[in-house]
Formats: C-alpha cells, structure tokens, sequence
C-alpha cells in the first residue's frame, strides 16, 4: 500500500524494539497519554504512532515530537476482518508500517488499554526479551477460543490447535510479523486474535505470557463503563484495563502506586 502521507524511505533498527501505539482518537486525553508513554518510554525503545486518519486527520507538522505512520482504516485492503466494523484488525495496518519502519521487535498497544502501575518498568521488562518472537495476554474472562464469536468466519483451518488471545497489547518479532502477512495473503478469515497466538504455539517460535513477567490484566469486549468503574474503584498495581474509554479518569504518573 504507497501512502503519500509517510516518508517513502525504510528505517531499518533491527536491533531494536518499538512501541507502537494505535488509535484513531486525537484529543486532549490521547495527548495527555502520549505524552505519559513517552515519558516513560524514555529512548528505551523507540515510540511511534500508528494513526488512523479516516475519521480526524491530522499534519504531522503540527506535532513534532512524535513520529507517526499514517493510514486509512477505510481504504487499507483487510482492516475490517471479513467487512464486519466490529473487527479492525490492526495487525493489517503494522504489517505496512513494518515496510518503512523495520525493527526486531513491536511492542503494540490500543488506545483503550491502561496499565496501573509503571509504564517505564513494563518496558524494561519487555524490552529485555530478545529472543521471544511472541508475548501476549493469557487471561481470557471468556473462557477459551471457542467463546469468542468471531470463530464463526474461520474458513480452512490449518492447524492442529486453535488459541485465542486478546490484542489489546502484544509483543511480536518481525519474523512472526512477516509470517502472518504471508498466511494472511492465502488465509484472510482468522481474526488475528486467533492467528497471532495459533501460528506462535502451532509453529517453532519463542513464546512467553505477560502474565509470566507479573502483570494482571482485566480485559475484555467491554462494557467501557464496567472497566472504567473497575480501573476507578478495584484497582491494582501492574494491572491493565480495558476498555477505558475515557482517558480523563486515568492517574497519569500515579500509576506505579498501589
């Protein structure tokens, strides 16, 4: 996909990691939390916005401290999987992103996903993971892959084992990266909640949990109200939430507090 909006040139830091944070929000509250994770990040890692500029674009100009990838969510072949508006599959979007922006690792992240505790040790923690292809989230509220309703659209399954891992935040080597982009290319009906962890567990990669590293995490579809209240009034340190949908609730800089 050419996109006239970034640089044509790659960057290629295949020594280092990235974190990469999605969203197609741009306000006060994405601002605010921008400017926390880049604080926290520290040069750790790079930092780097995947934007989704379908509904609100923006110049790259008028923020010149972040770098940004550029993309249109209605115009990105694949960003809704099977063209159901529930599914954005922001894998899709990486993929093209990794062409200009090539790095050992992403460290990818929704808007919508918090994290009560320190930013900063999470990324040390990660960062230090070299040889993982993948980390993801184990806890799943729902119960196992067969409770996740995008199942239905899955055609020609090839593996022995089907997963299931919520997307909200992952860690993935650019091998894995590069390997789902050619399942995708003669496969396109595994949402990649199932296709990231199925390929990693099903093939010969490096895998790890965040749970294994001492993070919890209260996620799921939603409601927003039900994970803000959670993240408000339940919570606990080295915790991510998710969905929270409003920003202003969050205790920037507080969170490494129990």
């Amino acid at each position: 996909m050419e996109n006239i909006e970034n640089k044509p040139q790659s960057k290629v830091e295949c020594n280092r990691s990235c974190v990469v944070f999605a969203t197609h929000r741009w306000d006060n509250g994405i601002l605010n939390y921008l400017s926390y994770l880049k604080n926290e990040i520290g040069g750790m890692m790079d930092f780097l916005i995947l934007y989704d500029l379908s509904a609100n674009p923006i110049r790259k100009e008028d923020f010149p401290e972040y770098h940004f990838y550029f993309f249109d969510s209605t115009k990105l072949q694949g960003f809704f999987h099977q063209n159901d508006k529930l599914l954005p599959n922001i894998i899709v979007a990486l993929i093209e992103c990794a062409k200009q922006h090539h790095y050992g690792h992403y460290l990818l992240m929704e808007n919508d996903i918090v994290l009560h505790g320190s930013f900063n040790k999470f990324v040390r923690t990660i960062n230090a993971e070299k040889t993982v292809d993948y980390i993801h989230i184990a806890t799943d509220v729902e119960g196992g892959p067969q409770k996740h309703w995008p199942i239905r659209y899955i055609r020609e399954n090839p593996f022995e084992n089907l997963y299931f891992s919520w997307g909200h935040v992952l860690y993935i080597s650019y091998g894995l990266l590069m390997e789902v982009r050619q399942f995708m290319e003669g496969n396109d009906t595994i949402n990649y909640e199932f296709l990231l962890p199925t390929m990693a567990y099903n093939g010969n990669y490096v895998v790890r949990q965040f749970e294994n590293f001492g993070y919890r995490f209260q996620v799921s579809w939603g409601p927003a109200e039900l994970y803000e209240s959670k993240y408000m009034d339940e919570r606990m340190p080295d915790t991510f939430y998710h969905p929270v949908k409003d920003l202003d609730i969050v205790d920037w800089g507080a969170g490494d507090m129990p």
